[in-house]
């Protein structure tokens, strides 16, 4: 049982398992058992009024608490939590005249908002208008917690618990146990475990104690590694190698064979490292750095030093709806281990919670279901581009652990490494004539946009559009690899000055040529040795990788720039900033922002500089400067 449990939580199986070892308290679990059994009798009618009065208010005596429920007189527009808790009798008497306040709260050990039995915990009520009692109850919770500043909250239906921890930036689901469950089952461990990680020891002492443990533990392994990473950097730069020129070297052995993501991450990490690690936890494989990194920022989580809610909403105005912002088309141009990504992620599903349907009796089921609305996100709203393979690989296994969800939009490259698509016909000399039976570029460039638009314009439901979707998927699939290939030997030339304007002018000129024709240019060695440049410096091409920037362009775009990664050199930090300022603002709507995220490298005389554009406008805001084009007209 306590194996479902792991899955399903931010506790590790291992601290789990440390949770079992303690010593099992026979009377405390007979208690339980009772309470839990006479409720049998009475939970197929029992209201919320009943779940509370039979159920959680004896749960929560055993459990050690003291208990002050909301005074039924205590009026709100928003409902608040349905009881504190407290360590005893005495601290609920002496702040119970101030209950409401941010002082009583803040004296509180936890909140506690409960549901009828049985009620989804993840889910909104369908057919009615979603008013904050027929939302999704766990999200509830969390405005709760954000509002009252309480550190622990308590969601429960009777038969599901959900434990939330509130750390800097957002809460997050320590644990869920299905209480009934392990009665039916007569499970003392599920029981065990309940009443270690729910009771007053075990929010005081067990659980503070056994993150904490686990958390300087997996820094402790990750800097262990970070030691070993730079040592051995070191020796390689003592024999002039660094991980670039092991990659070139592989390219240069095997120039038929371009790198695949394992290949490059096997290159980047040709480092061996120490077997023995006593500090970690039981369930992480030491020798792979993104299992550790994604259980790292799933235990403690990114702290952001900025509001990334007030950003969102920055001048929005008051009839901003909940599909207004599940429209949004956001960048994040340095993911790196998923940071900001997750940050989104959280601010964007709360903020959906707070705001209201454009109509008012709409209801959509996959935005009121938590992970239906986590995976709706990620596949709709998030873009992202990485230039590293080990933090791309981290950043996917991040996701996929946490939200339950893949990082489709979330590409391989060097974001700062590209071309346009207009800018391919800077480069078609018109003077030049295609083959007899092959289109002028200006035409096929042209053709190709309008063939996306087809493409997004049929709906994936109806037989007929299905059909020719697919039909158009086959063409254009042809025809962005060509693109793409393109691309790279036009911007390979910064790189090989031995690629010269007739060989370009081949390539464009081919573009809508057979297959037979264009495998005998694909095969000659310029071509392919451009094609190396590109797969080495992750040459990116916005467009042929995010096709809906063929008709629109992203909302905001966040960048950190003073990300770095080990095996760089150091950069000029403001130059850097620049050209990301330079290469995102292309692809960013009149009235988006671009959000550079500034950190602790920032200093004020490089603030400054950012901040005098005579290009954009600029904002300072804590931790952030905002970016909006000059032509911009705010929303207020």
């Amino acid at each position: 049982m306590h194996a479902l449990i792991a899955r399903n939580s931010l506790l590790s199986p291992a601290g789990i398992n440390r949770i079992l070892s303690i010593p099992q308290e026979d009377d405390a679990y007979v208690s339980l058992q009772e309470v839990l059994t006479k409720f049998q009798d009475i939970k197929k009618f029992a209201s919320e009024i009943h779940t509370e009065i039979h159920l959680i208010k004896p749960i929560l005596k055993l459990l050690g608490y003291a208990y002050e429920s909301k005074p039924k007189f205590f009026e709100e527009q928003i409902k608040g939590p349905d009881a504190a808790l407290f360590a005893n009798d005495e601290e609920r008497v002496q702040h119970s005249p101030f209950w409401g306040t941010e002082a009583y709260y803040a004296n509180t050990l936890g909140i506690l908002l409960l549901k009828r039995y049985g009620r989804n915990l993840e889910e909104g009520i369908s057919g009615f208008y979603l008013e904050f009692e027929n939302r999704i109850p766990l999200y509830q919770t969390l405005h709760l917690l954000k509002k009252t500043k309480a550190s622990w909250g308590f969601l429960t239906n009777g038969k599901h618990w959900i434990l939330i921890k509130k750390p800097v930036s957002y809460e997050m689901r320590l644990i869920s146990i299905d209480l009934e469950n392990g009665l039916f089952e007569n499970s003392h461990e599920t029981l065990h475990l309940f009443f270690q990680i729910f009771s007053l020891r075990g929010l005081m002492n067990t659980l503070p104690g056994i993150m904490e443990q686990e958390r300087m533990g997996l820094i402790s392994l990750l800097r262990e590694k970070k030691t070993s990473i730079r040592n051995a950097l070191h020796g390689l730069k003592k024999k002039k190698e660094v991980f670039p020129k092991v990659i070139d070297i592989y390219s240069e052995l095997f120039p038929d064979k371009a790198l695949s993501g394992t290949e490059r991450y096997l290159l980047e990490n040709n480092i061996q490292f120490e077997k023995q690690y006593h500090t970690k936890p039981d369930d992480i494989n030491e020798y792979n750095t993104s299992d550790i990194s994604a259980y790292l920022f799933n235990k403690k989580g990114y702290q952001a030093d900025f509001n990334l809610e007030d950003v969102l909403l920055k001048h929005r105005s008051r009839d901003f709806t909940k599909e207004d912002l599940l429209s949004l088309k956001i960048l994040d141009m340095t993911p790196n281990f998923g940071n900001i990504a997750s940050e989104l992620i959280e601010s964007i599903a709360y903020l959906s919670f707070i705001l209201h349907y454009k109509e008012k009796n709409t209801f959509v089921a996959e935005w009121e279901n938590e992970v239906s609305l986590k995976r709706y996100i990620t596949d709709h709203l998030l873009f992202g581009i990485e230039k590293s393979y080990p933090a791309y690989d981290i950043l996917h296994n991040m996701l996929k652990s946490r939200f339950k969800t893949e990082a489709k939009n979330y590409k391989f490259g060097n974001p700062l490494i590209g071309m346009s698509l207009s800018d391919v016909l800077t480069y078609f000399d018109t003077k030049n004539q295609p083959g007899l039976f092959s289109k002028n570029p200006v035409g096929f460039l042209d053709d190709f946009r309008k063939m996306f638009t087809h493409h997004f314009s049929l709906s994936e439901k109806i037989k007929e559009d299905l059909q020719i979707r697919e039909e158009l998927e086959i063409k254009l699939k042809r025809y962005t690899a060509r693109i793409g290939d393109a691309m790279d030997i036009i911007t390979s030339t910064y790189f090989n000055k031995s690629i010269d304007s007739k060989k370009i002018q081949d390539v464009l000129s081919n573009l809508d040529s057979d297959e037979s024709a264009w495998s005998n240019l694909s095969s000659q060695g310029w071509f392919r040795e451009s094609k190396g440049i590109a797969q080495r410096n992750g040459f990116f091409h916005f467009e042929l990788e995010f096709p809906f920037l063929l008709g629109s362009s992203f909302d905001f775009i966040f960048v950190q720039p003073a990300l770095q990664h080990i095996w760089e050199d150091a950069f000029p930090l403001i130059e850097v900033t620049k050209a990301y300022i330079k290469r995102g603002m292309a692809y960013l709507k009149p009235e988006g922002t671009m959000v550079i995220i500034l950190g602790e490298h920032l200093e004020d005389d490089i603030l400054q500089k950012l901040a005098q554009s005579k290009r954009y406008e600029t904002e300072i805001q804590k931790g952030v400067l905002l970016f909006h084009k000059k032509s911009r007209s705010l929303i207020e």
